[in-house]
């Protein structure tokens, strides 16, 4: 055997164990290489998922935190607002599965929940409004996220595990050799994201190699060769296929075949977005995205061009198409927009339907300036409010003003918003307007709404409140305040005067209230014209005038009042066919005649109604030590006197018998007396009822006194008593119901009772005081009028009047027995009384003498001294409890 022949027989065997060594090393170089591309696919996907995972998040939170700051201040129902805005978010953001709102009392005004499984794990946080407004409540359904968005982007042959808080919420798949796990914040919690592919390497890839090893003897080289070019196309496909499968849109490789353009490679992603099948010609793809056109435009690519364009199919899906060459293919990347289009048109919706909003409020203008003041965006309906005024020139007039510039410090000093009046001086004419202003990014924004027509009705009102609505003249109120500033200010020089004026009264009930209003409105002209320089006139309600007088040294108070008076005197007043000749009552007091204005107005009155007592048509000015302050304060203490008695029920009533003047000893009633108890002493009614008449409290006397008299009589069935009616009560319709109510409801029997009307009160209260005694008539009272013959026209009254007794004015019965025209009239009146039915009754017979006389005279009833004095009810009933 030549030499070497061994080494030439034993050269397979050393090639072959060359060659296993190397496939060896190569098949185990292959192993480490896919343990490290599966290792970067994984760790890609898992980046891609994290990515999408982070995107989910920071759009769910963008969105409650825009839906917190736009929160309406003030809405009609901030509930239905809520919820719409709820749905709209879930509906375009998936994920949302609970939306609540909680108010800052801790309350759930309302919240949105989708249906979920029992078992499914929550992430639940919360997003705050405001301390006022409360905050918002979500939750996020990990069992319905972690699928839709891992799911998704999870390429085939991938397990996937998720820990969210440290807790197992999401596990697809059983994990292979190769794990990557990712942590990251996920809604401020800590999430691990681990991926694995599931594709296992065994010892079959060591099979194959040996098998290679046994076909590649004589190709060793060869095979080698080509195993390396193959393994380093393999890792390149893989890669891209990796990535490919990993990414979130549609990819597709077209590639030039016999006759067109073919898909020669797609990844999974564009299967989702719409099916294509490998070797589909360009031609059915370009028509399956309904776009044949565009299949032309793809052909005509040269390199490095590119094509960017949107879709929409026919079934409502937005897609975004890009095309570019590469080397001699055409690569394509599709993406589903629908979801982005949708919500831009909801936007816009949205936009339109707040541009609409705005621009129809009537009567409002909405606007932003930016932090310079210049106008960025204005709201229709400028023209309806300035008419051909630019807006911007509105606005100019509006920033110089100086409440402007302050609302503005406010908002920079920490407000939220700023109200704001200011005038505006337009081609229409001045206008007012009010602003809201509020601070956003880079400006301000400011509600404008016109309010010129309130501010009108709100001068009015102020006015209304300070004028006399019938003379235009100041009121009560603002006479009150004048005079208190005035005080203040206040002078020895300077006085105040009221006036009533003379017997207005009458022209009411003759003419009527029209007449007396438009002869008031007169004499408020008349006075206001005679005012003197810096004076104030007010009317203070019915026909009664005040006048803050300013007087000095030269221009006395009294002489301006004078002039007053004067020019009422001067000339009648002109009322549309009538001339008045007015005349007042004026009382006129300086300011340092009192301690303070309740007290001068007080003494002002005083004078005042003692010119009214005085008859009228004169000035009655203040004097220290005047006796008629005096006589008026003292009648203040006996009002004030007989006010408390009659709150307290300590009025005392006594009575007088009146008898029959043939037997005097035979009492027919009693007439009752009111006396006040005063220091120990009883006042007779002469003391005080001038000021009960004068303080409006004659009819709660009467009602006091006829209260206790029928609480007497229901004790003592055999007493008949008289009550004395005062003008005031006949002239009083509530007191004329009340009295018959008492009467109906009271145990006494009518005739026990007797009503005595003055003949002066019959008169002037003639229709009111027929209809009351008619009624008292009718429930068997017996009645009388009282001081007959002190009026001129008494007897033509008499006949209508339906009474029992007249009552002869003790002005006839006091010196009867010395004068003659007394003692004719007293007969004349018997007699007269007699024809009529009627019996007589004389007062203030004071001796036996007089009592002889009226006898002779024919008068039926006596009542004086002659017969009994007033004496107490108690000690009435006392000597009746001892008989």
């Amino acid at each position: 055997m030549p030499v070497g022949s061994s080494t030439f027989r034993y050269l397979p065997i050393l090639f072959l164990v060359l060659l296993w060594s190397l496939l060896g090393t190569g098949g185990y170089w292959v192993l480490e290489q896919n343990r490290a591309h599966q290792r970067q696919q994984t760790h890609i996907l898992a980046l891609q998922i994290r990515e999408r995972l982070k995107t989910f998040a920071r759009e769910r939170q963008a969105a409650l935190a825009q839906l917190s700051a736009v929160w309406p201040q003030t809405h009609p129902n901030t509930e239905n607002w809520f919820a719409q805005e709820a749905d709209n978010l879930q509906n375009m953001l998936p994920g949302l599965s609970f939306l609540a709102w909680e108010d800052r009392k801790g309350v759930q005004r309302i919240a949105r929940r989708e249906a979920v499984p029992q078992s499914c794990a929550w992430h639940r946080g919360q997003v705050a409004i405001s301390d006022s407004l409360g905050r918002i409540n979500y939750g996020i359904a990990l069992c319905q996220v972690m699928p839709t968005i891992i799911d998704s982007a999870l390429a085939t042959g991938f397990a996937a595990t998720v820990r969210f808080d440290g807790q197992a919420i999401y596990s697809l798949g059983e994990p292979g050799e190769v794990s990557i796990s990712e942590p990251f914040d996920w809604f401020g919690k800590p999430l691990e994201l681990t991926l694995s592919p599931t594709a296992r390497l065994g010892w079959h890839l060591y099979l194959m190699i040996g098998f290679a090893m046994l076909v590649a003897l004589m190709l060793s080289v060869l095979v080698h060769s080509s195993l390396k070019r193959a393994l380093a196309l393999n890792r390149s496909r893989a890669l891209f296929q990796a990535a490919s499968q990993a990414s979130i849109d549609g990819l597709l490789v077209l590639s030039q075949g016999e006759r067109d353009w073919e898909l020669s490679e797609f990844n999974s992603s564009l299967q989702r977005i719409m099916p294509v099948r490998q070797g589909q010609s360009l031609w059915d793809f370009c028509n399956q995205l309904q776009v044949p056109e565009l299949a032309q435009r793809l052909r005509n690519l040269a390199g490095g061009d590119s094509i960017t364009t949107s879709l929409t199919l026919n079934d409502g899906r937005w897609l975004h198409l890009q095309a570019v060459t590469a080397d001699s293919n055409i690569a394509v990347t599709l993406r589903d927009i629908t979801e982005l289009k949708l919500a831009e048109h909801d936007l816009a919706a949205r936009e339109a339907k707040y541009r609409r909003l705005i621009d129809g409020l009537r009567g409002h203008l909405i606007f932003s300036l930016d932090n310079l003041g210049n106008l960025e965006f204005v709201s229709g309906g400028a023209s309806d409010l300035f008419g051909d005024s630019d807006i911007n020139q509105v606005l100019a007039q509006l920033r110089q003003h100086p409440r402007w510039h302050q609302g503005k410090q406010q908002l920079q000093a920490g407000h939220n918003s700023v109200r704001l009046q200011l005038p505006l001086d337009l081609n229409q004419g001045p206008r007012h307007v009010e602003v809201v202003l509020s601070t956003v990014a880079g400006g301000f924004e400011g509600i404008l709404r016109d309010v010129t027509d309130e501010a009108e009705l709100l001068r009015r009102i102020r006015h209304q409140a300070r004028h006399d609505a019938l003379t235009g003249l100041a009121n009560r109120y603002a006479f009150d305040k004048a005079l208190g500033r005035a005080w203040q200010d206040g002078t020895e020089h300077h006085g105040l005067l009221l006036m009533d004026l003379d017997q207005f009264k009458l022209v009411n009930d003759r003419f009527g209230h029209d007449q007396g209003d438009a002869l008031l409105v007169g004499v408020g002209q008349r006075l206001q014209r005679a005012l003197a320089p810096g004076a104030m006139l007010a009317r203070l309600g019915g026909d009664e005038f005040g006048v803050l007088l300013k007087g000095s040294p030269q221009h006395s108070i009294e002489a301006q009042a004078e002039a007053l008076l004067a020019s009422l005197r001067a000339e009648p007043v002109a009322v549309a066919e009538h001339r008045f000749s007015v005349t007042a009552s004026m009382g006129l007091v300086p300011f340092g005649a009192a301690p303070d204005p309740k007290a001068l107005k007080r003494i002002a009155d005083m004078a005042a109604y003692a010119a009214k007592e005085a008859g009228g048509d004169r000035l009655q000015c203040y004097r220290e030590g005047d006796g008629w302050l005096k006589a008026r304060e003292a009648m203040m203490v006996w009002a004030d006197k007989l006010r408390r008695a009659i709150d307290e029920d300590a009025l005392v009533l006594t009575v007088q018998s009146i008898a029959l003047t043939q037997h005097p000893a035979k009492v027919v009633h009693r007439e009752v007396l009111v006396r006040l108890l005063d220091q120990g002493q009883l006042v007779a009614a002469g003391h005080f009822i001038p000021a009960a008449e004068r303080y409006g409290l004659m009819v709660a006397l009467d009602r006091a006194v006829i209260r206790k008299g029928l609480d007497w009589l229901a004790a003592m069935p055999g007493e008949r008593l008289a009550f004395n009616l005062s003008g005031a009560s006949l002239s009083d319709q509530g007191f004329c119901r009340w009295l018959l109510s008492l009467l109906a409801q009271s145990p006494v029997a009518p005739q026990q009772l007797c009503f005595e009307v003055t003949e002066t009160a019959v008169i002037e209260h003639l229709g009111h005081a027929v209809e009351l005694m008619d009624a008292l008539k009718a429930l068997g009272c017996t009645l009388s009028l009282d001081d007959f013959g002190s009026g001129m026209s008494s007897l033509s009254y008499l006949k209508a009047l339906p009474v029992d007794h007249i009552k002869i004015d003790g002005a006839f019965i006091r010196e009867i027995k010395h004068t003659h025209f007394d003692r004719v009239a007293v007969r004349t009146i018997a007699s007269l009384a007699r024809a009529l039915g009627k019996m007589t009754i004389a007062e203030y017979v004071t001796d036996e003498a007089t009592l002889a006389l009226l006898k002779r005279l024919g008068v039926d009833l006596v009542q004086g001294y002659a017969i009994d004095r007033p004496r107490p009810l108690a000690e009435l009933h006392s000597l009746a409890s001892r008989a």
